[in-house]
């Protein structure tokens, strides 16, 4: 793999989504977590608990896989106002369409500074603001000498036939995880604040892990 650069919105995001394919290229990879949880939130609402458990678990991670992670400090939808109810809205704001500027720019800079030719930037399925944002910002960029892959947010391990419908304009692309199967089971499984709300046990998520040793990616069908 040529050199690549991983937008996370999220901590977690590459975690779930493409820790396989950083683990097989990790010489390679570069993960830019662009909205990570701020102190100052979480202090408000939990007392800085969760701040804490977060930013320990994604150091686990990048731990776990030998990668670099880059933390930049845009401000998530919670810290712009956003309500819970309006968090999945697909109409940008004002002052998130200049972070779409800005982030766009960032990237840019960055692909020339490090010399990227692929990009790999979350679908946005589930139309989440934060994931949206990052897409944008990707989608405007002059696509000359790089590739962009898109990855599936949050994957839960479903089977093909009850996943959210993609774009026949794209293309997927399937790659095999097998041989680093267990560091991705181990890096997901640094995520105690993601595993807890969404599966039973751990137990049966490392088993939906195993049953799926692939991650799917898609590309322009050109």
């Amino acid at each position: 793999m040529s050199k690549a650069l991983f937008l996370e919105p999220h901590y977690g995001d590459i975690a779930w989504s493409c820790s396989g394919l950083v683990g097989q290229n990790r010489e390679d990879s570069i993960i830019v977590s662009i909205f990570p949880p701020k102190r100052r939130y979480y202090r408000i609402q939990f007392k800085g608990i969760k701040y804490r458990r977060k930013k320990r678990e994604e150091l686990r991670f990048g731990n776990i896989l030998g990668v670099k992670i880059i933390y930049l400090k845009f401000k998530s939808a919670f810290l712009r106002g956003r309500n819970l109810e309006d968090l999945f809205d697909k109409i940008l704001n004002p002052v998130e369409e200049e972070q779409v500027l800005q982030l766009r720019k960032y990237i840019s800079d960055f692909i020339k500074k490090e010399d990227i030719q692929e990009i790999y930037c979350p679908m946005a399925q589930r139309n989440q603001i934060d994931h949206l944002i990052v897409k944008k910002a990707v989608a405007g960029l002059k696509q000359t000498e790089f590739d962009i892959y898109y990855y599936e947010d949050f994957p839960n391990f479903l089977p093909e036939s009850r996943k959210l419908q993609v774009s026949t304009a794209l293309k997927a692309i399937k790659v095999d995880i097998s041989e680093v199967i267990d560091e991705k089971i181990q890096g997901i499984l640094q995520y105690d604040s993601l595993v807890e709300p969404y599966f039973k046990s751990k137990e049966i998520l490392v088993q939906l892990i195993r049953n799926t040793p692939f991650e799917t990616f898609w590309k322009e069908d050109i």
